[in-house]
């Protein structure tokens, strides 16, 4: 007997094939794909998030002050906390002396109450189930980061949002040169690679940095996928 077969049904099934090639889990982009960074295909209202934090310089803190015991000589990097244990409270939450990002008790701060724009896309427009640390990131003229690394496992995490970005401001990640952040992008990073930062501009550097645990959220997992399939391969 002869065999038939249907061209448009062998068409399709190849046109599949080629999507789901295109197409990785998101978790195996997360956790797999060895992608230094990757930028994020979502919108947001840099410019009044920026006024916001420009607002509050006053009160940040200076990060991280405990790596100089470590031989680490940061400069000119300060934060404040949207969301965790309090507005100054920038640390990993072992500085504190809890065990996980679970016991420790986040929260929405008082300066979240006082930036409405930022706060309310958090709330409403990005893809979080729930948050750990929200901070906002001020690196001021001069200011630089140590080479560090932030944890030992190679994964895209966490997002870095830069609300500007100074031209003479660089971020340098070890064997895979500089993210090119630009003003009003957002970058997921795999920060187990060392990176440092320098800001060799006249202007202060705002970005925010976003931890927190997306559980099943589907619009997180479109966000990383879409973000990939058009980003991935830059």
């Amino acid at each position: 007997s002869s065999f038939n077969y249907d061209p448009n049904y062998l068409d399709q099934l190849l046109d599949q094939f080629a999507l789901e090639e295109k197409m990785p889990d998101f978790k195996w982009i997360l956790k797999e794909s060895k992608l230094p960074w990757l930028k994020l295909n979502i919108k947001f209202p840099y410019e009044k998030m920026l006024e916001e934090a420009k607002s509050y310089k006053s009160f940040f803190v200076k990060h991280r002050a405990e790596d100089q015991i470590h031989g680490y000589k940061h400069s000119g990097w300060s934060s404040l906390c949207l969301h965790g244990i309090s507005s100054t409270h920038t640390n990993h939450y072992t500085s504190y002396g809890f065990k996980s990002n679970d016991e420790t008790p986040y929260r929405w701060t008082k300066l979240s109450t006082m930036c409405y724009e930022t706060t309310k896309w958090l709330k409403e427009v990005y893809p979080c189930d729930t948050y750990y640390r929200v901070r906002f990131m001020l690196l001021e003229p001069g200011g630089f980061i140590a080479p560090h690394n932030d944890m030992n496992d190679y994964v895209l995490s966490p997002v870095n949002i830069a609300l500007n970005h100074p031209k003479g401001c660089v971020m340098k990640m070890a064997h895979h040169g500089t993210v090119p952040f630009k003003e009003g992008e957002a970058y997921l990073l795999d920060v187990g690679n060392t990176h440092a930062y320098f800001n060799k501009s006249d202007e202060d550097r705002y970005h925010i940095i976003i931890h927190g645990n997306y559980k099943s959220n589907d619009k997180w997992k479109k966000l990383v996928e879409n973000s990939y399939e058009k980003n991935g391969s830059k």
